[in-house]
């Protein structure tokens, strides 16, 4: 009996001893990449979309089409003092490899300025734990409030050709988040937890005008929203510095801006995001995109969205969801046209399913398949192919999640699979990379751009 227990034994301590030095090696390699990692990207996709913007691209060459890029952010965004589709756009011109400017040419901002957003316009009454979200003046206006109006910096991709142009329009709505997130999360979180020093200063950056006060006079790009310093050293912070670092970056810096968009600043959001595709878009005499592009009659579209962002795009988009539309006259049209001239979307990291849960009862606002389902018969209606959505998910990204299908006659959706960095002994992908490098991916990056398949 004892010859026959003993090697048990030994063979139980050896895999005790085995798993426990695993998870050693796990540990190590996460507290080693809490910061970004910029490793090669891998794994083609398994599937491939029957379109891409090669098509739109043809036509830019051969019918003088004005192609408009949409890229939204998503939740987590950088904020201040960072572009938002720079990878994006450095990646196309890598691709293309005819760009005159590598990552292409700023031409202007514009910024939500009408009804709730117009300046000097008093803050909407909204309060968190009793306390007001946007300060007020002595004057009844905010300062804090003109600094959080959504805004859309317009660039464009020129290629060789003066007829190759590319436009890219990246839409920020993250400034309506940074009050609420930087006082009652970012700086409360730190007396219990310890401060992250990265998102402190990005709250507290003093205030910077826009560099074009003649066009947005009292705009900001950066400002103080958090002035209190107090707690970056609080003697009493005792979280492990990977569960704290861990907690600000997801949850803190990135969920609460999910919270903030499904609950009664939805609104705000949706009014923000559609004032600034007016603005990139609108066919007027003056022209479109901050005055600066004459407005062609055979303009497309496509969206590029991260995570949070493709459900506020699509949202926003919605002719038939009520934000007070008698206020906005024109948008129904405008933006019924945006849709029927949009054939794709692409979504980097969606997370429609998620977000839904906070809207099973969709009386009030709808549902987000609704809203694309809004989106196909727009396209019947003006004799347009079926659009289509095309949805990476890296598996090894925490916010992510699939795309339901939709009745084919009406959309098709492509769920398609993403590496973004590289596994670490198969345990482990940088959270970080994996859910943010999708625009840096150069599989992704042929998809949207090379025809793949034959119909």
């Amino acid at each position: 009996m004892i010859q026959a227990t003993r090697p048990r034994s030994l063979a139980g301590t050896f895999l005790i001893k085995r798993r426990y030095y695993q998870a050693a090696l796990v540990i190590s390699v996460l507290v080693c990449n809490l910061a970004p990692s910029w490793g090669q990207t891998a794994a083609a996709p398994a599937t491939r979309p029957t379109t891409s913007l090669a098509d739109s691209l043809k036509r830019v060459d051969t019918e003088n089409t004005q192609l408009h890029i949409f890229y939204v952010h998503g939740m987590g965004a950088d904020g201040p003092g960072a572009s938002a589709s720079a990878d994006l756009r450095k990646s196309i011109c890598k691709f293309l490899r005819d760009c005159t400017t590598r990552g292409g040419e700023f031409e202007g901002t514009d910024y939500a300025d009408s009804h709730r957003f117009a300046l000097d316009a008093p803050p909407p009454p909204l309060t968190y734990l009793g306390q007001q979200v946007w300060k007020t003046d002595a004057s009844g206006g905010s300062e804090e409030w003109n600094a959080s109006a959504p805004y859309v910096d317009h660039y464009k991709l020129v290629r060789k050709g003066s007829a190759r142009t590319i436009y890219l329009d990246e839409i920020n709505w993250w400034p309506l988040v940074f009050a609420a997130k930087c006082r009652q999360i970012i700086q409360e979180d730190a007396a219990p937890i310890g401060p992250n020093r990265t998102y402190f200063d990005k709250c507290r950056l003093q205030p910077t005008k826009d560099p074009d006060q003649k066009k947005n006079y009292g705009r900001f790009r950066t400002y103080p929203f958090m002035k209190d310093g107090e707690h970056l050293d609080s003697p009493t912070a005792k979280a492990a510095k990977f569960n704290r670092d861990l907690k600000t970056s997801v949850l803190d810096w990135g969920m609460s801006d999910a919270l903030m968009a499904v609950g009664p600043m939805r609104s705000l959001f949706l009014e923000g995001i559609r004032e600034i595709i007016q603005k990139s878009v609108k066919v007027s005499a003056s022209g479109s995109r901050a005055n600066a592009v004459a407005p062609a009659p055979n303009q497309e579209f496509a969206i590029v969205s991260h995570s949070l962002g493709s459900y506020l795009m699509f949202s926003a988009l919605d002719l038939n969801l009520d934000l007070d539309a008698s206020k906005i006259p024109e948008w129904e049209i405008e933006f019924e046209n945006v849709l029927s001239r949009t054939s794709v979307a692409y979504f980097f990291a969606n997370q429609l399913r998620l977000l839904e849960l906070a809207n099973l009862d969709d009386t009030k606002n709808g549902n987000l398949m609704y809203h694309l389902r809004t989106w196909g018969e727009i396209r019947q209606r003006h004799q347009k192919p079926v659009p289509q959505i095309v949805a990476w998910s890296d598996p090894s990204d925490l916010l992510t999640w699939s795309v339901p299908a939709l009745d084919p006659t009406v959309a098709v959706v492509t769920n398609l699979p993403a590496k973004n960095a590289p596994h670490w002994f198969w345990y482990y992908e940088s959270p970080n990379d994996a859910h943010k490098k999708y625009d840096k991916n150069g599989h992704v990056i042929a998809v949207l751009l090379k025809q793949t398949t034959h119909n």
